[in-house]
């Protein structure tokens, strides 16, 4: 039986998680969802840009890793586990500006616990802005806070 990561999708997505109420994650829109894939709409909040504009390239790393997180967390059975970033590699080719760009996660590669995960952003005009490749592991079952259960 699939997993349900919709209360932890919404704990990130509540202002709970630092890391989402920084990029005003309750804005984003899950455009579809299937196992081992993703597609969301990302809001870009004023804290994340830098003096031209568009997202300071530090941020990206940060959408990559809940992009990367969520998607690995459609192909999970049963309860939710913890999932860590091992490593990530990002390739830049387009600012991403606001007010947002669509995000998709796949799972390209999953080995027991490790998987690797590919984050590919686009900007309003349909073009690739920046792409990442992910791996990440499964680390175990996701204690709480309560509001993720």
């Amino acid at each position: 039986m699939a997993a349900d990561f919709t209360g932890f999708l919404e704990f990130t997505r509540s202002g709970q998680h630092n890391a989402g109420r920084l990029l005003e994650a309750d804005r984003w829109k899950l455009l579809e969802i299937e196992p081992g894939r993703l597609l969301v709409e990302c809001h870009v909040p004023d804290a994340v840009l830098n003096l031209a504009g568009s997202v300071f390239g530090g941020f990206t790393p940060t959408y990559v890793d809940f992009i990367a997180i969520w998607t690995c967390m459609t192909t999970m059975d049963g309860e939710l586990s913890w999932v860590s970033t091992m490593n990530m590699r990002i390739d830049y080719f387009e600012p991403l500006v606001p007010p947002g760009f669509v995000v998709e996660g796949k799972v390209r590669n999953r080995r027991k616990r490790d998987f690797l995960v590919e984050t590919t952003f686009t900007d309003a005009d349909g073009r690739i802005a920046a792409f990442a490749l992910t791996q990440l592991r499964q680390m175990g079952t996701l204690a709480p806070p309560d509001a993720v259960k």
